[in-house]
């Protein structure tokens, strides 16, 4: 009966480790969604100051091109955020895999164990009975 309750707290143990990775992958999710939401805005943005035919003059035409250049600066990060975050995503997936894994392994050791506990006490429960009945 010890390793039984041993093998439960290892599964409790595994179960909670089992919830913060998911949490996590859903915060990496969330962040993947809003990063492709505002990279889809920059490229938007970028596009419609592209497009602009109005020049007032030179000067306005160069902070344009500077403003449509750091928008495609900021995009390229957030396109590199986006790359890092779906490794991420999918190394959580592989963690959590390996942790229902781990879970059915400790599962099935604990139905082992009863079933070696059981037998245990029934051939003590015969051995008793064998003793009792030769008094």
């Amino acid at each position: 009966m010890k390793k039984v309750k041993q093998i439960n707290l290892l599964q409790t143990k595994e179960r909670l480790k089992q919830q913060k990775t998911i949490s996590h992958l859903i915060q990496v999710q969330s962040e993947a969604d809003r990063c492709l939401k505002v990279s889809n805005d920059l490229e938007e943005l970028a596009r419609d100051k592209a497009e602009e035919k109005q020049v007032g003059n030179a000067y306005a035409f160069q902070a344009n091109r500077q403003l449509v250049q750091k928008l495609m600066e900021q995009r390229e990060i957030l396109l590199n955020r986006q790359e890092f975050l779906e490794q991420e995503k999918l190394a959580t997936s592989i963690k959590i895999g390996r942790s229902k894994a781990k879970n059915d392994v400790l599962e099935k050791r604990k139905i082992k164990e009863k079933v070696t506990d059981a037998r245990n006490k029934n051939s003590k429960i015969e051995e008793s009975n064998f003793v009792s009945g030769k008094r």
